[in-house]
Formats: C-alpha cells, sequence, structure tokens
C-alpha cells in the first residue's frame, strides 16, 4: 500500500482514526500518571528447630521439609487463609510459591524454601501484609505440628532469606510507550480497513478502480 493510499484510506475515515488515537492518548496519560507499585518480597526457608540451619534440608529431613514447605505454600493461598489475611489488616496482594528451581511446565521443588512477595500501591499496606501473612504461617506450622504431637525440639521452623522490605518497582515508561505506539498502528489500520471494506460492500469496485481496469482494456484492445 502506497503512502497515497493509506493517507486516503485515513481520511475517508478520519473520525475513527481520531477516535482510536484519543483513545489511545487517554491510554498512555492514564499509565504515565498512575501511582507506582510497591513490592515486599524473600525467601522462606524451612529448618529444625533444633538447628536452624541450612544442613537440615540435604540430608535425611530434606524430603519432610519440602512436603511441608508445599503443604504451607497451598494452605496459604487458599481462599480461606486469603480470607484471614484480610481480616487480620492484610490488604495488598501477596504470592507464597514453592521456590521452583526449573520451569513451570517441569517443576523442581528440591529445596525447602517458598518464594514469598506482597504488592501494593500503598508500602505500609505492603509492610503489613507482609507481616500478616508470616503470622499466619507461623501459627499454621505450629498448629499442624501440635496436633501431630511433634515435641517442641523437633518441630519445623522457618526463616527469612533476603527480605528487602518495601521497595518501588519503577516500570519501563519506554517498553509501554513503544508497546502502545505499535497497537495504536495496527488498531487505527484494522479500524479503517473494516470500514472502508463495510462501506465498499462485497463484490463492489470503487469508480478509479473501475476506470483503471476500463482504460488497460481499452488499450489491450487497441494494440495490434
Amino acid at each position: 500500500m502506497t503512502f497515497c493510499a493509506i493517507a486516503g484510506l485515513m481520511r475517508r475515515h478520519l473520525l475513527a482514526v481520531t477516535a482510536v488515537l484519543i483513545i489511545a492518548v487517554c491510554v498512555g496519560y492514564d499509565i504515565r500518571n498512575s501511582p507506582p507499585m510497591y513490592s515486599e518480597s524473600a525467601t522462606v526457608e524451612y529448618a529444625l528447630a533444633s538447628s536452624m540451619a541450612k544442613s537440615d534440608v540435604k540430608g535425611q529431613f530434606a524430603i519432610p521439609l519440602i512436603a511441608t514447605e508445599v503443604m504451607m505454600s497451598q494452605a496459604l493461598m487458599s481462599q480461606p487463609a486469603q480470607g484471614q489475611v484480610r481480616a487480620a489488616g492484610g490488604t495488598a496482594q501477596f504470592e507464597f510459591v514453592p521456590a521452583n528451581l526449573y520451569s513451570l511446565q517441569y517443576p523442581n521443588y528440591d529445596e525447602p524454601g517458598a518464594a514469598f512477595t506482597t504488592t501494593s500501591q500503598r508500602p505500609a499496606d505492603v509492610r503489613r501484609t507482609f507481616l500478616v501473612v508470616l503470622r499466619l504461617l507461623g501459627q499454621r506450622l505450629a498448629a499442624m505440628q501440635a496436633q501431630a504431637g511433634v515435641p517442641a525440639r523437633n518441630r519445623i521452623r522457618t526463616f527469612l532469606v533476603g527480605d528487602t522490605g518495601p521497595i518501588a518497582r519503577p516500570g519501563s515508561s519506554t517498553r509501554v510507550s513503544a508497546g502502545l505506539t505499535v497497537l495504536t498502528v495496527v488498531a487505527v489500520f484494522m479500524v479503517a480497513n473494516f470500514l472502508d471494506r463495510r462501506q465498499r460492500g462485497p463484490g463492489v469496485i470503487r469508480p478509479a478502480l473501475a476506470r483503471r481496469r476500463l482504460v488497460g482494456r481499452a488499450r489491450a484492445l487497441s494494440d495490434p
């Protein structure tokens, strides 16, 4: 499609093209002026209370520790547990998932640790939810082991590794702007082409195209 054809297409559907551009500008303005997100993340490691050392995870205790970590992760991400977090004042979004050493398609949970992250637009909510979830984790872990009759000296405990504290998560405005620009161009062409086809209707040939075809046929007939 030549530049003149593109210009003609845009001109014929100027109102629709303008509407698409206005929507894109509004979306871009909203993205650029939205408040930043904050998050706090850490790795929750599981170990025996007798040592609280990571050496416990590689020996005969590795399998029970990993099983406990996976079970606690599933419990914390359940609907009842999320309701408890909200009731205790944890308003930020949170994720508590087993530390995966491979991929989502082929997960490998060989370490008794969980990736724990809270996210919100307010750093105070991030920190409060972080502490609420950790408190709930401790309560559930202690209750489960008490119900199973595990002596206190042999119980599994948790400790944090790499706690970041509430930090801002700056987005990439350049990538967002480039992506929005590409989507806008695609949307403009799709809308204009759709409206152009509807106006022409199936099997309808525009006058300019019809004239060119008639001239071509006339020249072909006039040639010896």
